[in-house]
């Protein structure tokens, strides 16, 4: 039995995980997974770097700001997408005199992390909405905060993920638009990272561990099924969970979809050098 760790969020995006344990996928593949809840790629990277995690959840952006700054870290799964029919992410407010994006210039807006895919997109879906981008301050707010933020008006609008963006419409917060996929749909943003040197050295291992979550990736074409493995592993209710957008996985994602991530963060001023796409999406 390998036993692996793995940093991920605990959200509908990354319920492939619960899937894959609870449908007993890694066990048969003679995995014992210990699932660590963390706030990002943002943590999850330097972990992975530190060896005390041996795979993790990332997003686009903290897969390029690694390879960036020197660290190598490849996906072995990149796998999560949303459309315009069915997206995960939204731009949340309650204040009543914010209808649009151009309504948040001058005011505070959050996003989960800084730097990363929804920082990105937020700033250019705020473009977009002809706001100035200059005058608006980001924060820093973990999805699970960010209706409380709203509620004590600390911040104008949030970059929210499911399920909180159906429980704050539930409480009165209103969707002014969908900062992913009004910029770019479909849109592959997320998946499953490694160090490359672990990968290297331990192909047998990722193997298995890709083929326990393919499993569940399988499962995942009947939403049905996601929605009961959220149902199962969260205390959303069942009202939410019937009603909240979840998006797609695919097993195939090409690594030419992170060209989008590569101008986007060169737009950003985050990424100048050259990426090599060749080894950003390991295949055994």
């Amino acid at each position: 039995m390998t036993k692996l760790r793995v940093g991920y969020l605990p959200i509908g995006v990354y319920s492939y995980f619960w899937r894959a344990r609870d449908a007993g996928y890694f066990k048969e593949e003679n995995i014992e997974i210990e699932l660590v809840p963390m706030a990002g790629g943002g943590q999850i990277i330097p972990a992975l770097q530190s060896g005390s995690l041996e795979f993790g959840i990332s997003d686009a952006l903290g897969v390029l700001n690694a390879r960036n700054g020197g660290i190598p870290v490849t996906y072995v799964s990149f796998n999560f997408q949303q459309t315009a029919d069915d997206p995960v992410h939204a731009v949340l407010t309650m204040d009543p005199n914010i209808k649009s994006g151009a309504d948040l210039a001058g005011k505070d807006v959050a996003t989960n992390l800084s730097y990363n895919t929804d920082w990105t997109m937020m700033r250019e879906w705020l473009r977009q909405q002809k706001a100035d981008v200059d005058s608006i301050t980001f924060k820093e707010i973990p999805f699970p905060d960010m209706l409380a933020a709203l509620r004590s008006k600390t911040i104008a609008a949030v970059g929210a993920t499911e399920p909180f963006v159906t429980l704050g419409e539930a409480e009165g917060a209103r969707v002014i638009g969908h900062y992913f996929t009004d910029v770019k749909s479909p849109i592959v943003l997320s998946g499953v990272t490694a160090m490359l040197p672990y990968v290297q050295e331990n192909p047998e291992i990722v193997k298995r561990f890709v083929r326990a979550i393919n499993r569940a990736i399988d499962d995942f074409q009947d939403p049905a099924i996601v929605r009961e493995t959220i149902a199962a592993n969260t205390k959303i209710p069942a009202s939410v969970v019937s009603k909240m957008n979840i998006g797609e996985w695919k097993k195939d994602a090409p690594p030419e979809s992170i060209q989008f991530w590569i101008d986007a963060a060169k737009k950003e001023g985050i990424l100048t050098d050259a990426v090599d796409l060749n080894d950003i999406i390991w295949k055994p």
